[in-house]
């Protein structure tokens, strides 16, 4: 945990107690506390009678150890009701406009579709029209395909057999499935002349605190103006950016 000069030590100590619990370790003992944080024992216990005191966490006293009280849940229950997508993610969506001077957007799905729910516009004189609220397919171009990876496989089956009995098109449904086994191999996926001709999208996605996937993040524009360089810069810079947004949202990597 980071430390300023304006922390309290006592509160500093208290809340690193509270970060040592985790998923692997629901349950500690004192000595674990002291090994993990360097606090010496005595400080140690003073610390956690007062958290225990505050109805912070709990103590086993047959076994000895301490594990978070049923207070967080209410305190996730609150902050997970207050979470929204879209407010949390339009600072980095255009922290990153700003950087690329390209059209980055927010899509979630929905029915079986991919639809952009937040933008900000780049600020090229030619840039990728993106339309909210539109529902657009999840086999063509970045931001569907990134969302589509992350999917169940039945739902994957489902949209594949959509596509074919509504375009009437061969599809290479082998080859389809190993591109998004690649795409969430990546972390990311990039994609240029697919869904639009002369347009890039490069596509990240973004997860909850349950770890599951909840939106994605795209930066795009004209395929001409996608050198090396930039693309190396946008993948990382996208993937970047859904990470912060996921961090908002609760996940926890």
């Amino acid at each position: 945990m980071t430390k300023t000069k304006e922390t309290v030590q006592s509160v500093d100590r208290a809340v690193d107690l509270l970060y040592c619990f985790s998923l692997n370790k629901p349950e500690l003992t004192v000595n674990d506390f002291v090994n993990k944080t360097g606090l010496n024992r005595t400080t140690v216990f003073r610390l956690l009678t007062s958290l225990k005191e505050k109805g912070l966490i709990v103590k086993n006293e047959e076994e000895g150890v301490y594990r978070l009280s049923l207070a967080f849940v209410g305190f996730g229950q609150i902050v997970a009701e207050n979470l929204d997508i879209r407010k949390e993610s339009l600072p980095e969506l255009k922290k990153l406009s700003s950087l690329t001077n390209e059209t980055v957007s927010l899509n979630v799905l929905q029915s079986n579709r991919r639809v952009c729910v937040e933008k900000v516009d780049g600020s090229e004189d030619i840039r990728q029209f993106v339309k909210l609220g539109y529902p657009y397919p999840l086999v063509r171009g970045a931001s569907g395909k990134v969302l589509l990876a992350h999917c169940e496989e039945n739902v994957i089956e489902e949209v594949i057999q959509e596509w074919k009995e509504m375009n009437g098109d061969e599809f290479d449904s082998a080859s389809f499935l190993k591109e998004l086994q690649d795409i969430r191999n990546a972390g990311y996926c990039l994609s240029k002349n697919d869904r639009v001709l002369g347009a890039y999208s490069i596509s990240t996605p973004i997860f909850n605190m349950q770890k599951e996937l909840i939106g994605g993040l795209s930066i795009s524009g004209l395929a001409m103006r996608l050198t090396e360089e930039k693309e190396e810069m946008f993948i990382s810079n996208a993937i970047n950016g859904a990470k912060e947004i996921s961090k908002k949202m609760g996940y926890i990597s």
